[in-house]
């Protein structure tokens, strides 16, 4: 049994080297989309990109659910919104303190707590509906609309020098291996890699569950949530050693949104969620905490400290350490 464990957990690792080079492929004709479409790096960054690597954690979401584990799944989108604040942006920080325009903390910061609070509101009656899913979904649009307008709306030399650091950051993920030109087939090719690293991804931790008496929650925010943040974490990174300070937070902005309002959202409209009186307790209430800290860091500055990073760091760190407590 051991050994077989030890068998899907390199599965893991190997799907989540194939994921992140689909991430890497689908996402290196996004630069010309955005010179088509005349908007900024920010909304790239928001929008597209933050979509694109967060594809492989919705398909693994979806596709735990349909196959029964959908306690798996909830621990991945918990987890993964917490792994993003913790590991890409608290260690880019520690790396480099990170500028944050005062327009990012205002629209998106703000909106990411407030989105995180009513995931918590949702839940006090132990349920995530339908209904309520669809809701997230809808929010998601004007979310959407606002980014578009308030970013197209800027001045052209600053969507051009923006442009460039967005051509910058897509060059910048996925490892370093496997390189090819941008274009439709990079595109068609990367799509291809993403579905087939996540189904193997997904497959691995539900054998790890089923072998294992370690929780499916536990492994969602655990092996789950890091997996699937993998891309991120290594395009934020990247980039801020290249002194590009706020890949990682418009990146975990962004991931984070589409996280709680498309992933949930769909979540919940195949199957209805229970919410387990232990998320109530402290899953939940620390995705709202940590989000919470990270926008009052923002605030004062408009920066994350190197002090600031190590926080968020070791806040992820005793979230891991009391979950393992618990459920092992």
């Amino acid at each position: 049994m051991l050994f077989l464990i030890f068998v899907y957990l390199i599965l893991c690792v190997f799907s989540i080297i194939i994921i992140d080079k689909g991430s890497d492929w689908a996402t290196d004709s996004l630069a010309h989309v955005a010179k088509k479409l005349k908007t900024t790096y920010v909304a790239v960054g928001l929008i597209l990109v933050s979509i694109m690597v967060s594809l492989p954690e919705i398909i693994i979401a979806v596709y735990t659910t349909l196959m029964g584990h959908e306690t798996m799944a909830m621990g991945l989108i918990i987890g993964s919104v917490i792994c993003n604040i913790g590991l890409m942006t608290g260690i880019s920080a520690m790396i480099r303190p990170l500028k944050v325009s005062r327009s990012l903390i205002l629209r998106d910061g703000i909106f990411a707590v407030a989105m995180a609070i009513m995931v918590l509101i949702l839940s006090a009656d132990l349920k995530i509906s339908r209904a309520e899913g669809f809701t997230f979904l809808l929010i998601f649009i004007p979310y959407l609309i606002n980014v578009w307008f308030e970013e197209k709306a800027k001045k052209e030399r600053q969507k051009e020098e923006e442009l460039k650091e967005v051509e910058i950051e897509l060059k910048l993920m996925g490892l370093e291996f496997g390189k090819i030109k941008s274009g439709i087939w990079s595109f068609v090719l990367g799509m291809g890699a993403l579905l087939f690293g996540s189904y193997i991804f997904s497959e691995s931790l539900i054998n790890i569950a089923n072998l294992s008496t370690v929780s499916e929650l536990l492994i969602g925010l655990t092996l789950g949530a890091i997996g699937t943040s993998i891309p991120n974490i290594v395009s934020a990174v990247k980039g801020t050693m290249k002194n590009m300070d706020d890949i990682a937070v418009s990146e975990t902005l962004g991931s984070d949104i589409f996280t709680l309002l498309v992933s949930l959202g769909i979540l919940s409209m195949i199957k209805p969620i229970d919410i387990a009186i232990g998320w109530l307790k402290f899953d939940i209430p620390f995705m709202v905490g940590i989000s919470i800290l990270m926008l009052i860091f923002m605030f004062p500055k408009q920066r994350i400290s190197r002090i600031h990073g190590t926080v968020l760091f070791l806040s992820y760190l005793l979230f891991l350490i009391v979950n393992i407590f618990i459920h092992i």
